[in-house]
């Protein structure tokens, strides 16, 4: 009985080494973070919002600003931020504005956030009369935006305040022609469109009160995205 134990102990600690440096020499399965799951789900082609490392490239041509240049990039799928570019008649340098948007909801088909945009305007024309502007304008819009995506087409609608200059119905001046300029907060109301591929798309879009109207041509690329890498490696 003795030997017997002997014997079956020596082989149970014979076979514990190659048991655990097999243990050793199988790969670990890579852990993926809830960050990376989320930067990878599916999520809808936003004309407000850019994906996670997503760098566009835009220009727009409309009223009243005549055209504008647009660079924008995407972080953690909810935060857009770049600025804009508009070389107006008259002007010696380029106006430039920022461009913020925040998304705090994005689903399959529905996006709702918030966004912030200037509308710039060409230099007022000299002439002598009274009821054109004779002061340089550039309007500030906050807005509320709602989009709905099915396929290659987006859109919805904007509400939010929109604040600018405007001429004092009141004002006490010798002068008909210099009217002057008070600035007032309005409500904001706008409609927007797209329609394109996650890397290519057209976007239209309306506001008001400060009315303008513009058809842009824009151009995503995917700098640090990672729902292109996952996709790909799904293939």
């Amino acid at each position: 009985m003795l030997c017997a134990a002997s014997l079956i102990l020596s082989v149970a600690l014979a076979d514990a080494p190659a048991a655990s440096s097999a243990e050793e020499r199988a790969p670990a399965r890579p852990r993926r973070s809830s960050m990376h799951d989320y930067l990878v789900r599916e999520a809808p082609r936003s004309p407000r919002f850019l994906d996670h490392g997503v760098l566009a490239a835009g220009v727009a041509v409309g009223a009243p600003h005549g055209y504008r240049l647009a660079v924008t990039v995407g972080l953690l799928d909810h935060l857009t931020i770049g600025a804009t570019a508009n070389w107006l008649p008259g002007q010696a340098r380029p106006g430039w504005s920022p461009l913020l948007a925040l998304a705090l909801f994005r689903a399959r088909w529905l996006s709702v956030g918030a966004t912030y945009f200037q509308l710039l305007y060409p230099t007022p024309v000299i002439d002598l009369d009274p009821t054109t502007l004779s002061f340089q304008r550039r309007a500030h819009y906050v807005m509320g935006t709602v989009s709905f995506s099915q396929g290659w087409l987006s859109g919805g609608f904007d509400v939010g305040v929109a604040r600018g200059p405007e001429a004092d119905p009141f004002a006490v001046t010798m002068d008909p022609i210099n009217q002057t300029p008070i600035v007032r907060s309005r409500v904001g109301a706008g409609l927007h469109v797209r329609a394109g591929t996650r890397r290519v798309g057209v976007i239209g879009q309306v506001i008001y009160p400060f009315i303008s109207a513009e058809l842009a041509l824009e151009l995503r690329f995917g700098v640090f995205e990672r729902r292109a890498r996952a996709q790909r490696s799904a293939l």
